[in-house]
């Protein structure tokens, strides 16, 4: 393929031909064929196979969240039997921009290196290469562009830090709320002995204990504490934007990551999308990481029937009064308590626990004020950690 100076080199030679005939100068038609030879030798050496290079890639790590540091780390080795020549590289890095460097001769099995850092402002997967080497000849009348197979993948998940769940025992009105629900709840965790008191149930007695006291002993239960906890996120709420969806999307992470640290039984539901097990939480951000809005507008939300013992279920919408929130909230089971995160208005319905979601402040003062939590979790916990 001609480059710029190729294409000049051939209009250099036509108007030396076209003036050295009309004026019988024999100097212009050495020039053009000089040029002409010039350009078919050019031709040639680029019809040359191309250098047998191995590129090998190291991302560095491999999952960041948004705005996070991540680099790629190259190592570029010439295997063929020959000197390779002067290259350009270039590796496209996402959907716009790549990475551009200069490759000097390599002799035979020698290797050369090189990094360069990856675009991590916005959540989604970064895919990298396959990297594309330009030959050119000594004049940089010719060049030849040919791929080097091979590529990786940078996993950006949604900026997030996980919240505390330390629901049971906290002093904030949602705290309060589950201690008195689990007040209605038959614990099944053996806590402390104590005396029988008129109307506690006869099957909680302590023979055992009772025949070394004078009075009847019963056994006391630990109380019921949250056991489960169910994440929604709304991909179609109402007049939502972009920002308050990037926003609705940080605050499902955020709370499915802390559920996990705090030990809950944890579950991510979106519409067609049902996530539960071990490695919930690194599956739910890998889901998260790629999600825009308005997927699945046609499908539906999964069933939110609950398991046994208390539950809570998290609610991430634009606002109280959006569509998927009434849904959830009319699925509701007994033991279930709702609670609404709101990412463009926490006005609207009144629902007894809404968190506001509308900035990142917002969303960790709100959530502190409601469950008495007065901190965060660590920023990388284990969940980021794939499963083995």
């Amino acid at each position: 393929m001609l480059t710029r100076s190729g294409w000049g080199a051939i209009a250099l030679a036509t108007v030396a031909f076209g003036i050295g005939r009309v004026f019988g100068i024999i100097e212009l038609f050495v020039l053009g064929v000089g040029v002409v030879a010039t350009l078919i030798v050019a031709g040639f050496t680029m019809l040359q196979r191309p250098p047998r290079l191995v590129v090998r890639r190291l991302v560095e790590p491999s999952t960041v969240q948004a705005g996070d540091h991540a680099r790629v780390d190259l190592q570029i080795g010439n295997a063929g039997s020959r000197r390779s020549p002067v290259l350009q590289l270039w590796e496209p890095v996402g959907s716009s921009g790549g990475a551009t460097m200069n490759l000097a001769p390599l002799r035979p099995k020698e290797r050369s290196t090189a990094a360069y850092r990856l675009p991590t402002s916005t959540r989604g997967v970064v895919r990298i290469g396959p990297m594309r080497a330009r030959r050119r000849d000594v004049l940089g009348l010719a060049s030849r562009t040919f791929l080097l197979p091979g590529g990786s993948e940078l996993l950006v998940m949604p900026r997030h830090t996980p919240v505390r769940f330390n629901l049971g025992g906290s002093s904030g009105r949602l705290g309060d709320h589950l201690r008195m629900r689990a007040y209605g709840q038959s614990g099944s965790e053996f806590h402390s002995l104590r005396e029988y008191v008129v109307g506690d149930d006869l099957r909680r007695i302590s023979w055992k204990a009772s025949a070394r006291s004078t009075e009847m002993i019963v056994k006391e239960t630990a109380l019921e504490g949250v056991k489960r906890c169910t994440v929604v996120l709304d991909t179609v709420a109402a007049d939502s934007d972009d920002d308050a969806f990037e926003r609705a999307v940080s605050a499902a992470a955020s709370l499915i990551t802390g559920a996990v640290n705090a030990g809950l039984n944890t579950r991510f539901v979106a519409i067609d999308t049902d996530l539960r097990g071990h490695d919930v939480a690194p599956a739910a951000l890998r889901w998260l990481a790629t999600v825009q809005r308005g997927d699945g507008a046609d499908g539906q939300l999964p069933s939110l029937k609950a398991g046994e013992g208390m539950g809570i279920v998290l609610v991430v919408t634009g606002s109280p009064a959006d569509e998927c929130a009434g849904e959830v909230r009319a699925a509701l089971g007994p033991d279930d308590v709702l609670v609404v995160v709101a990412s463009r208005t926490a006005a609207g319905r009144r629902d007894r626990f809404v968190v506001d979601a509308t900035s990142d402040d917002a969303f960790a003062e709100s959530w502190s004020h409601l469950t008495g939590s007065l901190g965060s979790g660590p920023k990388l916990p284990a969940a980021y950690r794939e499963p083995a």
